[in-house]
């Protein structure tokens, strides 16, 4: 994902989310609704998760992976809005993996 927001809003590197969101508001024609999601609603939603109890379960790798590939797959960027979308789902199904492959 960090490698995929940084092509999406062209920013070289940062050191952490909060030093990427600066350059990316920083920059001319930029995506603030996503911008705006990602700091209202991405990093709550990552931060409420438990990564250090994730389920070792090989159900979740999959999920996942599954993610991953798809994502990789946008890599391209022919449709910027899809790689967007990518990033924003995997965020949201991240607690739901969690859930389902914990009961």
């Amino acid at each position: 994902m960090k490698e995929s927001l940084h092509i999406y809003f062209n920013i070289e590197n940062s050191s952490n989310i909060h030093e990427f969101l600066k350059n990316a508001a920083a920059k001319n024609n930029v995506d603030y609704s996503f911008i705006e999601w990602i700091k209202e609603k991405g990093i709550p939603r990552l931060k409420n998760i438990d990564f250090n109890n994730a389920p070792n379960d090989d159900r979740f790798l999959a999920m996942i992976e599954f993610d991953e590939f798809i994502l990789q797959n946008e890599m391209d960027f022919k449709e910027p809005e899809e790689v967007r979308g990518c990033i924003i789902s995997l965020v949201n199904c991240f607690q739901e993996y969690i859930n389902i492959c914990t009961t």
